[in-house]
């Protein structure tokens, strides 16, 4: 239709990896952040739906958003 969306695009693995990097102490900072989708709800405690479904994906994606904005604020 030729017309963008008005809402931000927001990556979660991008505010996942902020987080963490935050978390580190300066000597560690080079280490690699595992930000496979599994290891993010893990490490932030968030519930494991069936993955790759659209609809579970969505909402899991969404539960880590508002929490990692939440952590994020909080730093």
């Amino acid at each position: 239709l030729g017309m963008g969306l008005p809402q931000d695009r927001n990556e979660v693995s991008a505010m996942y990896y902020d987080y963490k990097f935050r978390q580190l102490p300066r000597h560690l900072r080079d280490q690699t952040i595992d930000l496979r989708f599994a290891t993010l709800l893990k490490d932030l405690g968030m519930p494991s739906r069936a993955a790759h479904d659209a609809l579970n994906d969505a909402v899991m994606a969404a539960l880590a958003f508002v929490k990692l904005r939440q952590l994020l604020a909080a730093g």
